[in-house]
């Protein structure tokens, strides 16, 4: 079974004239659309035990509330406005950490570190968009903007590096594995004790399987340092009625771990036993 450590379940309707999501973001399944369980169960079917949902408090806790213990969440904050007290605030009504995406500064600069010392403190995982941000989301003009064009650079793996030095006790995930800069992200992974790090998204696909064999067995040799760092994590919407997207990074995870050729404790520990450690399951 996989604990899928990224995923989604917000919606947003698309203006028909410019054929864009627009404001207000909601959660993707409400009681209108009848009982849970049988979606909960086709996921489990497909070997998925559960997820961790990644959207803003306003879609994240309605979920939480309707698929149970399906569900473990750490809602997205406007990071250039959010505050310790808010942070402090999600976190006392039952969130499992806090994500971090869309700054308007580097994610390492020292005006976001209150936030980061306020999820510590609560005992919370820090999940971090790393890498390439598409333009439809965060942008002026998108259906989460912010007040400015994003700067990918702002949130490179080195980023994460300053953060896990300035807090060491912080539980850190980082996301999508620093799409581009993978080697980048390996580094980090294998020298900072804890930042962890997901391979979700459609990017990671689209790389050929001999680079991250290189990567991660150069020589043949598996690099256990960076490979015992890696949770499971698709990106996918894992709440939408009658929605199952996962399967082909279910397929890549599997593909992945038999080039490299992982034990099955290995596999074990990347597919389900990291990300239940950090969220506090096991």
């Amino acid at each position: 079974m996989k604990f899928d450590s990224h995923a989604h379940g917000m919606h947003a309707e698309l203006d028909p004239v410019t054929n864009k999501r627009v404001p207000p973001v909601v959660p993707a399944w409400t009681d209108a659309d009848g009982p849970v369980g049988s979606h909960i169960e086709g996921h489990r079917a497909m070997g998925i035990e559960g997820v961790l949902l990644l959207d803003p408090p306003e879609v994240t806790f309605p979920l939480k509330a309707l698929l149970g213990d399906f569900v473990c969440h750490c809602p997205m904050v406007r990071m250039h406005e959010s505050s310790r007290e808010e942070i402090l605030a999600i976190m006392e009504r039952g969130a499992s950490g806090i994500k971090f995406i869309a700054p308007m500064r580097p994610l390492g600069d020292e005006e976001y570190f209150p936030l980061y010392e306020a999820v510590r403190d609560a005992g919370g995982l820090a999940v971090f968009h790393t890498g390439y941000q598409n333009r439809n989301s965060f942008d002026p003009g998108g259906f989460m903007a912010r007040p400015k064009y994003l700067r990918i650079t702002d949130s490179r793996p080195a980023e994460i590096d300053r953060i896990s030095r300035a807090f060491p006790g912080l539980k850190i995930l980082m996301a999508h594995m620093g799409n581009p800069w993978w080697e980048e992200a390996f580094c980090v992974i294998t020298q900072s004790p804890n930042v962890f790090a997901d391979f979700s998204g459609g990017s990671a696909l689209r790389v050929d399987m001999d680079y991250w064999k290189r990567l991660f067995a150069p020589n043949g040799k598996p690099a256990l340092k960076a490979l015992e760092k890696l949770c499971y994590g698709s990106d996918a919407s894992m709440c939408h009625p009658g929605a199952f997207e996962c399967q082909s990074m279910m397929d890549f995870y599997e593909d992945f771990y038999n080039a490299i050729g992982l034990p099955p404790e290995l596999r074990e520990k990347i597919d389900r036993g990291n990300i239940r450690s950090l969220l506090g399951l096991d």
